[in-house]
């Protein structure tokens, strides 16, 4: 004789199923850098292996119950909120490069060759599309997920914290570089994560994410930039907080929950 579930083995069926869904998609985000790249030395395996990551989610997101995958990841289409905030960083990001050179953190100068013409736009086009992928598949794992399908730590402040949390452990392969790498991921992540918080979509983060990651990929067409020492982890932590503090300041904007 079957018997339904009780009202108080809901819960734990529920976080059963999260932790489950979680464990994919981890797995899924590593596996591209970890096989595909460490692996199998294959750069094309990799960024295959990436952009299915984003087919696993859309199907995690679904067996979670969402009728649209990536609405598990509060991934409603919001351009505006990814507009401003792929501005930001955009700006943000080359400012700290100069103030970092003026301090003697880091150091740049004009690349021998650069390209110019079609090639440059090329080069641009691709330098987009290939930040963009991982960094959505990236802000899934660290901070949608945990935002919409499993806000097991709310939405705000505690949210913030656990967010900036994964987002370090995402870098697993990174970890080796010491505590300065840690706290320099982490202080990153509370931005990210806060510019979720602060307009309740992961386009928000993904702006400031992706804005990171192509800024960099844009200066290296250019330019050759190299830390001093641990300049560049020193540097980019700072920039991650003046980060957080413009998504703090900025209007307060929620998307509706679906």
């Amino acid at each position: 004789m079957s018997h339904a579930p009780s009202e108080s083995s809901l819960p734990s069926r529920v976080a059963l199923r999260c932790a489950v869904a979680f464990a994919v998609l981890y797995a899924c985000y590593e596996a591209p850098e970890g096989i595909g790249g460490r692996l199998l030395g294959n750069a094309v395996v990799a960024a295959v292996m990436m952009t299915l990551f984003h087919a696993v989610a859309w199907g995690v997101g679904r067996w979670l119950g969402y009728r649209n995958g990536f609405h598990a990841y509060a991934l409603e289409w919001r351009g505006s909120a990814l507009a401003r905030a792929l501005a930001v960083m955009l700006v943000l990001k080359p400012v700290s490069v100069l103030v970092g050179v003026s301090l003697g953190l880091m150091r740049a100068q004009p690349l021998d060759k650069p390209l110019m013409g079609t090639a440059l736009l090329v080069a641009v086009l691709g330098v987009a599309v290939s930040t963009f992928v991982p960094s959505v598949a990236e802000d899934i794992v660290a901070r949608g997920f945990w935002y919409r399908a499993w806000p097991v730590a709310g939405q705000g402040a505690g949210y913030v914290a656990l967010s900036a949390g994964v987002f370090v452990l995402t870098h697993v392969y990174r970890l080796g570089n010491g505590p300065l790498e840690w706290l320099m991921l982490f202080c990153t992540g509370l931005a990210y994560a806060a510019a979720v918080a602060r307009t309740g979509s992961l386009w928000g983060a993904v702006g400031l994410h992706w804005g990171w990651n192509l800024a960099n990929g844009l200066l290296d067409l250019q330019l050759d930039v190299n830390a001093v020492g641990q300049g560049g982890r020193v540097l980019s932590a700072v920039t991650g907080l003046v980060a957080l503090g413009l998504v703090v300041l900025l209007p307060k904007r929620r998307a509706p929950t679906v």
